[in-house]
């Protein structure tokens, strides 16, 4: 079935219905018009996007630029991207209007305001399929793992009281202040990571992404600081806590019970089905039930732990 509707959009979407064909087989770049009389030149991979993307061609003006480079305008909206990129920017655009200085990324609606990079855009994406759904009225947030500050600015947006945040990218902290500020939100923030005791960490890394510190590979080095974990959870007064700090999640399965107990509701992106086994254990010993989980692919979940006694 699945190959019958591919090729009935193929027929539907272009007018050569054989195009999308002549492109796979070929492998090289060639020129394709679709029934709303664009033309772009495309590689099959290219032309696979666009086919997926076709019902907004109409609705929003695509130039190809170059290559791989191109441009989308709307009546808000203003964006100069690959067409990697074109599905998640189509996408955010439904709900924001988005306007990019240089590879800076701003984003607007009625209910928040965020500023910063391609990998914002990512996690934007994570928030919008409901990653942190939840009661936030009236509650204290810890946020581990505030990137650059997008969760913080959902969760205020969803009427959080107070919102603290740990975050050992400086470069990030920056765009952290900078997202507080577009929402006039005082939040707490630390230029720390979270660890089994206090002190600094030597990462090697590629890139200052969503990933940073994961994998600790590539050419870069950074010293981050680090606060102790337990220290951390004990001293926030949360009544919610998310962390989404790459693989540093484990560091909750060796703290004390009581500890984890001081807050009643846990969201944690967990980088490994180890991690997540040790995790759903220690928090279930503790007296916490795993209600819910969302399973990303073999090796990364959310799981929601929620305090029941």
């Amino acid at each position: 079935m699945g190959k019958i509707n591919v090729l009935w959009r193929m027929l539907t979407i272009t007018r050569n219905p054989f195009t999308g064909l002549y492109l796979k087989i070929s492998k090289t770049r060639k020129p394709v018009t679709f029934r709303n009389k664009l033309t772009y030149h495309l590689t099959y991979p290219q032309y696979r996007i666009f086919r997926e993307s076709y019902p907004f061609l109409s609705k929003y003006k695509i130039t190809q630029l170059t290559d791989d480079t191109f441009k989308i305008q709307g009546q808000t909206n203003e964006v100069t991207c690959s067409s990697e990129l074109i599905p998640m920017i189509l996408d955010l655009m439904k709900d924001y209007s988005i306007h990019q200085e240089n590879e800076m990324f701003h984003l607007k609606n009625k209910n928040m305001e965020v500023f910063g990079s391609v990998g914002m855009l990512y996690c934007i994406q994570e928030i919008r399929r409901g990653d942190y759904d939840y009661d936030y009225e009236d509650k204290v947030v810890l946020d581990v793992g505030g990137f650059e500050g997008e969760s913080a600015v959902y969760f205020w947006s969803k009427g959080a009281k107070k919102v603290i945040v740990y975050e050992p990218v400086t470069e990030h902290i920056e765009l952290i202040r900078k997202n507080m500020a577009l929402n006039h939100i005082e939040a707490e923030i630390h230029n720390s990571g979270v660890g089994p005791k206090s002190g600094t960490k030597m990462i090697q890394y590629s890139r200052t992404d969503p990933g940073f510190g994961l994998f600790e590979e590539g050419k870069n080095k950074i010293e981050i600081k680090m606060n102790d974990i337990s220290k951390v959870i004990a001293e926030s007064g949360a009544d919610i806590a998310k962390f989404d700090c790459e693989g540093a999640e484990i560091h909750l399965a060796d703290i004390s019970e009581e500890v984890l107990r001081k807050v009643g509701y846990y969201m944690i992106e967990v980088h490994s089905p180890e991690i997540r086994q040790k995790i759903v254990e220690k928090f279930e010993h503790a007296g916490f039930e795993l209600e819910n989980e969302r399973i990303f692919s073999e090796q990364y979940a959310m799981v929601y732990l929620k305090k029941t006694n």
